[in-house]
């Protein structure tokens, strides 16, 4: 705790199914969270096969006037717990701390992302920083982000993460008080009287020599340096390898984690955004993403192994903490991603939490898995994929 803001991590065990027990299990969480204080904001993150509607209304019978924001996960890891808990409770309070919520439902994103930016509008502090609970499978966070940009402007930090679910049926649920949204989009605006800190890695590198998008739609690549992606993708992972990487000599299960593990690093005038590969298309030759991969753009196959990745956890961390201008951090919120929580191990995935926790000096950390990161601080772009961002508080 500050003289200014105080952050409060809990966690709950839950059962699928078990509705009343669901939402009393959360309502403890919230209470233990806020310690008889008045809080500013609970951000619940919940197991997507849980009653949600039931963590909702148990967060919200507890919340004592605080706004109640989250989303749905399948990992989230709390403090020092070695394992992912049910429903993980973030509270975030004190005299120099206010928070604004709001939800869309709009069709378009980029009308979703201004909508809920305009919204959150209202609090005068000297800063202010954005956060994002969008849909994670519908491929459209780039444009959520540049919506919320065109609201907020270049001076609002936005950071954030894709709501994990069903990924199989394509569904995530998204949280605002007493309500459960499907596949929508929550925000969330922290006004503060001095910075929060944003922070992104991923500890990967490149490997070989770069390739040019040539022909792609965004979430479609069909061509690199003039040729099928496919072909151009797979050529440079035998060379890496030493193997022969030709879809027809691949059984279908080794593409797809040959994907997760050598993404693409789309190249940004200040920075690299990961890209996740998510499929292919043997008759097409193509290769698809979740987070838009334009025309033009210059790429590079990337590698890394555990230990290179819970570095870069690390590195993101700490980046959230230097932005604090010195202040000591209360808490830290860090968004990890899916393709990540499939290639780390059991122990590389509690490295990965414990790594905030060493970043932060404090136990009120929540690391939780997403479908694509958010992390915009210069320019409008800040989407990624196989990265961690981290917001310290």
């Amino acid at each position: 705790m500050t003289a200014d803001r105080w952050v409060s991590v809990s966690s709950a065990r839950a059962v699928a199914g078990d509705s009343a027990g669901t939402a009393a299990a959360t309502a403890r969480a919230v209470e233990e969270a806020r310690a008889g204080r008045p809080a500013a904001l609970l951000l619940v993150m919940a197991r997507w096969d849980l009653d949600l509607r039931a963590v909702a209304r148990g967060a919200q019978e507890a919340a004592g006037g605080a706004v109640v924001a989250g989303t749905s996960t399948t990992t989230t890891f709390a403090g020092r717990a070695d394992a992912p808990a049910d429903v993980v409770v973030t509270a975030l309070g004190g005299p120099g701390l206010e928070a604004r919520a709001a939800a869309s439902t709009a069709a378009d994103p980029f009308a979703r992302g201004a909508e809920v930016a305009a919204a959150c509008r209202g609090a005068e502090r000297a800063h202010a920083t954005h956060v994002l609970l969008p849909a994670g499978t519908d491929g459209q966070q780039q444009a959520v982000v540049r919506g919320a940009y065109s609201e907020l402007g270049p001076g609002v930090p936005i950071v954030g993460g894709g709501s994990d679910g069903d990924l199989v049926a394509f569904r995530s649920w998204q949280l605002l008080g007493g309500q459960v949204l499907e596949n929508a989009l929550v925000g969330v605006t922290i006004a503060t009287d001095r910075p929060l800190g944003v922070g992104a890695a991923h500890g990967l590198h490149r490997v070989g020599d770069p390739l040019v998008v040539t022909d792609s739609d965004g979430l479609t690549v069909r061509a690199l340096d003039g040729r099928p992606a496919l072909d151009v993708y797979l050529e440079r992972l035998s060379a890496l390898l030493g193997e022969d990487c030709a879809a027809a000599s691949l059984a279908p299960g080794r593409l797809a984690a040959l994907g997760y593990a050598h993404p693409l690093g789309l190249v940004r005038r200040r920075r690299e955004e990961v890209r996740t590969v998510t499929g292919t298309d043997p008759v097409a030759r193509t290769l698809s993403f979740v987070s838009e991969v334009p025309l033009g753009s210059l790429v590079h196959v990337m590698a890394g192994d555990e230990e290179q990745m819970v570095a870069g956890a690390g590195e993101a961390c700490e980046q959230a903490v230097a932005a604090l201008e010195g202040a000591d951090p209360v808490g830290m919120v860090v968004f990890s991603c899916v393709a990540r929580r499939e290639l780390l191990s059991s122990t590389g995935h509690v490295r990965e939490a414990r790594s905030a926790l060493t970043a932060a000096a404090t136990d009120d950390v929540v690391l939780s898995y997403s479908c694509g990161e958010i992390a915009r601080v210069s320019g409008a772009a800040g989407c990624h994929n196989q990265t961690v961002v981290a917001l310290a508080l």
